[in-house]
């Protein structure tokens, strides 16, 4: 039953995962685009001029499509995530273990905000989360999982 409960939080916390990936690609774009506008300079401190202008203008962009282009994926990833996670969520019955996981995995609030938020104690966040979890399957067609599988293959 534990280790049950394991992997469902790990498919739970793929929507976080995946957000925090999105997030990481447009922190490395803008780092781009912040390293193109500064001035470059050489090993004595003179700025780069000439044929090389127009290298280093190309591998800019190269490298700004490339992220740009993973940044796409990355989005896509977040959507299908979202999609498989809330609408597992929605398959619960009872309105305060949707409630719960909501608030947890796909808004990402703390344990004490969540109590706050549904005017409970904090210990009976963690009842109805313990119950949720029970009740919680995983979908069968998991886009969640085989999208990680994939990109974990082509890394290799």
């Amino acid at each position: 039953m534990i280790k049950e409960n394991e992997e469902k939080k790990e498919y739970l916390h793929k929507l976080r995962e995946s957000q925090a990936a999105l997030k990481r690609i447009e922190d490395q774009i803008k780092e781009v685009e912040i390293s193109e506008k500064s001035p470059r300079t050489g090993r004595t401190n003179m700025v780069i001029c000439g044929s090389s202008t127009t290298k280093d203008l190309s591998e800019y962009v190269a490298k700004k499509d490339a992220l740009i282009s993973k940044m796409a994926q990355a989005k896509c990833k977040k959507i299908n995530t979202y999609t498989d996670i809330f609408q597992a969520i929605e398959r619960l019955t009872d309105e305060r273990e949707r409630l719960v996981l909501t608030l947890r995995y796909i808004k990402g609030l703390k344990w004490e905000e969540i109590a706050v938020e549904m005017h409970v104690e904090w210990a009976q966040v963690h009842r109805i989360h313990a119950k949720a979890l029970k009740h919680f399957k995983i979908p069968k067609e998991n886009t969640v999982m085989e999208a990680d599988i994939k990109i974990k293959d082509d890394i290799q």
